[in-house]
């Protein structure tokens, strides 16, 4: 019986402690992909094009330490945006808010497309397509007009 007893209490000891060091994983994980999300949306200073999860500078690296420091403190997504915006300026986003300046960079794109497709469109408009036919050729092609003609009505006796 005291064998039982002991037993059990290993179990119970081990679950408890599964359950703690599952719990604390899954904790870590969640700051770290949070702090990954966030560096995929602040671009490197250095490579220009690229985020800062993905980039090997050092700069990109300090910026990386800087995120995961600040996701550890308990700081939100917008907190740790900010931070970043106020030292680089909206430049520092891979995806800029659509609004200033930046705005009419997202609308200067559609605008050239609409301005475009206006053009061509008054352009094919005002084009007349005007076929000159030589006489001979006319009326070849009135013979040939009136054969399939004659052709169809046979047709449609039968």
């Amino acid at each position: 019986m005291r064998s039982r007893v002991v037993s059990l209490a290993c179990i119970a000891g081990v679950l408890i402690l599964l359950g703690v060091v599952a719990a604390q994983l899954m904790s870590t994980g969640g700051q770290e992909d949070r702090a990954y999300e966030l560096e995929q949306r602040l671009r490197c200073p250095v490579c220009k094009s690229v985020s800062i999860a993905e980039s090997p500078s050092e700069t990109a690296s300090a910026m990386r330490q800087v995120v995961q420091e600040q996701v550890a403190a308990g700081r939100d997504e917008e907190e740790i945006v900010a931070y970043f915006r106020s030292r680089y300026g909206d430049w520092v986003l891979l995806d800029p808010p659509a609004h200033g300046p930046t705005l009419l960079l997202w609308l200067l794109p559609v605008a050239g497309v609409l301005a475009g497709a206006a053009g061509l469109g008054v352009f094919l408009r005002r084009r007349e397509v005007v076929l000159v036919v030589p006489e001979e050729q006319r009326d070849q092609i009135a013979q040939a007009l009136e054969r399939t003609r004659a052709h169809y009505r046979r047709e449609d006796l039968l």
